[in-house]
């Protein structure tokens, strides 16, 4: 069996945020931004989630599978679709590899980027740039070392100036 392929998706502003702060809902991006994000999720096997991304977006994400991370998952009851996970208590990647996920997209937050970063677990990048900034908020990484990535498309989504740019790790 090859090894899964790990997509991050995520949206920014101009000032390179993704959030104004970790209750902030991700409304404020465009139509076409999320389109792009449903097409994807459409054709991946499981979602790689934070438990604080998963709250806000309950509705439509609990029709999806998903391996929802947080440090306290006894506290949650599991879906027919979506599982509670402490990574510092159960391997991710055994997971994903029992249930042989191929194609996992990883929706964050920061915290969740990041660790799949370190852990290895971030194949591509699909970042939305929408044209709007918030002059302070949540990074789209946090307490990362330097990362080199190659760019491998740049996609206009629209008239207003929301770009999708596909990078992978260099």
């Amino acid at each position: 069996m090859k090894n899964p392929k790990y997509i991050a998706i995520a949206a920014i502003t101009l000032d390179g945020k993704i959030a104004k702060h970790s209750k902030h809902f991700s409304s404020w991006t465009s139509k076409e931004d999320k389109q792009f994000l449903h097409a994807i999720l459409d054709a991946c096997d499981v979602i790689i989630v934070g438990n604080s991304t998963y709250q806000m977006a309950k509705k439509p994400l609990s029709k999806r599978r998903c391996l929802i991370i947080t440090r306290s998952p006894h506290q949650y009851t599991n879906l027919p679709n979506c599982f509670f996970i402490n990574p510092a208590k159960q391997s991710l990647k055994k997971i994903i590899g029992q249930n042989k996920y191929q194609k996992i997209a990883i929706l964050g937050g920061a915290q969740i980027y990041s660790y799949c970063l370190k852990n290895k677990m971030l194949d591509e990048l699909y970042l939305t740039i929408e044209p709007i900034s918030f002059g302070c908020g949540i990074s789209l990484f946090e307490n990362q070392q330097t990362t080199k990535w190659k760019l491998r498309a740049i996609k206009k989504l629209n008239n207003v100036g929301t770009i999708l740019l596909h990078y992978t790790l260099k």
